[in-house]
């Protein structure tokens, strides 16, 4: 496994570049679509995330990550997806007609404006900053875009649980996007406490991102023992293992897109999981979707090493 910083923080993102340029490579051959590219946390492009300290926000994000060397790792690792993406875009044959960057914090999508009016000024044209909810701003996309004619990459890289399952089967309706999903494994694992003792917030942030309720009986059973000190029966036992999350979003996943790529587990400085990186395919060509695999597969798998 990689180190996580340092040179990895500059390549960490690859995966994600690489697929964009294979696609547009492959999407030479079909003029006929306008090709979107879709970030949904696009912060300001070169991302620095942070919030003001012992604000409700502050303390959500403490108790997200385990420690501050975890949240300083998830920082640094998002950095660069907007860079990426016009980078990538900039040096293909067939580039993308239109990016869409969505983020919610109004100082950082005037900071982006300004980014991409300074380094990429013949793109500015095709750019679209909003500055709203992400899951707000893709579900308004959705419904106004004729999906028969455009074909899309999208990239959710979320710093914690922002995106709804909602979304995620909107995106995988459209039968035209390829979506990157960087999930929040580490922060969701956390919130899955050992005793089965989950607070009604944090259910309802897992219930949303899981999109179901059943994901506490998928990862706790009851322990068929008593407690020695009373009849009631002793707290569930709790099976939440890196692999069995990753295994159950994919097959989540696999619920609403017909293809799904391997999941690539990202893992800070100490090891710990941060996020699952996988890809979903939407396309009902079964063509599309073996060439799209093949392409997710080979990047995430590299991930690993």
């Amino acid at each position: 496994m990689r180190p996580f910083g340092g040179t990895w923080s500059e390549s960490k993102l690859d995966c994600v570049e690489k697929y964009v340029a294979q696609y547009l490579k492959v999407m030479q051959k079909q003029a006929w679509y306008t090709l979107h590219y879709i970030d949904a946390f696009a912060g300001r492009g070169r991302q620095v995330l942070g919030t003001a300290p012992g604000t409700p926000e502050a303390l959500e994000v403490e108790s997200f990550f385990g420690d501050d060397s975890e949240l300083k790792d998830t920082r640094e690792f998002l950095i660069g997806s907007a860079v990426r993406a016009l980078s990538a875009s900039k040096k293909a044959v067939r580039p993308f007609d239109r990016f869409v960057f969505v983020d919610s914090d109004k100082a950082a999508c005037c900071e982006l404006d300004s980014f991409i009016a300074e380094d990429f000024p013949e793109l500015r044209s095709v750019v679209t900053v909003h500055c709203e909810d992400a899951n707000a701003a893709l579900e308004r996309h959705i419904a106004a875009t004729d999906w028969s004619s455009v074909r899309a990459v999208v990239f959710l890289d979320p710093f914690g649980m922002e995106v709804s399952w909602d979304t995620v089967q909107r995106l995988a309706g459209t039968g035209a996007c390829d979506v990157w999903y960087l999930f929040p494994l580490g922060g969701v694992i956390r919130m899955m406490a050992n005793d089965g003792q989950i607070p009604d917030s944090w259910r309802t942030k897992l219930d949303r991102a899981f999109g179901t309720p059943d994901w506490f009986d998928e990862f706790y059973r009851p322990s068929g023992q008593q407690s020695l000190l009373d009849d009631v029966e002793s707290a569930p036992l709790k099976d939440a293992s890196t692999t069995h999350v990753v295994e159950y979003v994919r097959n989540r996943l696999q619920d609403v897109f017909p293809a799904v790529s391997n999941a690539g587990i990202l893992r800070n400085s100490k090891g710990a999981p941060l996020f699952a990186l996988v890809l979903g395919v939407s396309s009902t060509s079964p063509g599309a979707q073996r060439i799209a695999q093949r392409i997710a597969n080979h990047l995430v798998k590299d991930l690993q090493k």
